[in-house]
């Protein structure tokens, strides 16, 4: 009858435990998910700001341009000047684009390596909640197994008494 109880006490242990575990793992699946959603969207956000400075920047080379070719119409010797401004604004905004490249570059590099700690430092907690939990339980069966013992044998001493 008390083998009976002390199973009943470790199943409803380990169930406990079960129960803790998969909490802690589904809170640490939320995190993760959330985390993930945010930067995607970040993502998304940086990639439609580069792509609105990229048309932008084009649109005003552009319209310099023209507003250069109108003004510089009349006159040849403006032509070769207006080549050499228009070579001069596609070259700094060939080194623009360069620029901000890197910067986006550089800029997504931080936000992953930063979202790398955030979710390794998530792991290492949640791995050490696991192992705290683990120890717990693995210290409480021997001592449930030796009180089961120390039973045991008293039982059969008191066996042994009245059979003498």
């Amino acid at each position: 009858r008390q083998w009976h109880s002390a199973v009943v006490i470790q199943a409803a242990y380990k169930g406990m435990k079960a129960r803790h575990l998969l909490r802690g793992q589904h809170q640490a699946a939320v995190l993760i998910q959330s985390t993930y959603r945010m930067y995607r969207q970040y993502s998304f956000y940086q990639k439609l700001k580069w792509a609105t400075k990229v048309i932008q920047e084009k649109y005003r080379a552009n319209k310099k341009k023209q507003k250069a070719l109108k003004h510089n119409e009349l006159k040849a010797e403006t032509c070769t000047q207006t080549n050499f401004k228009d070579m001069n604004i596609r070259k700094q905004i060939e080194k623009q684009h360069q620029a901000a490249v890197i910067i986006q570059k550089h800029f997504k590099a931080f936000k992953i390596r930063k979202h790398y700690l955030h979710l390794k430092a998530t792991v290492v907690s949640v791995q050490r909640r696991f192992r705290a939990r683990t120890t717990i339980g693995t210290q409480a069966v021997p001592c449930i197994q030796s009180s089961y013992r120390d039973f045991k044998v008293q039982r059969e001493i008191q066996d042994m008494r009245l059979a003498s």
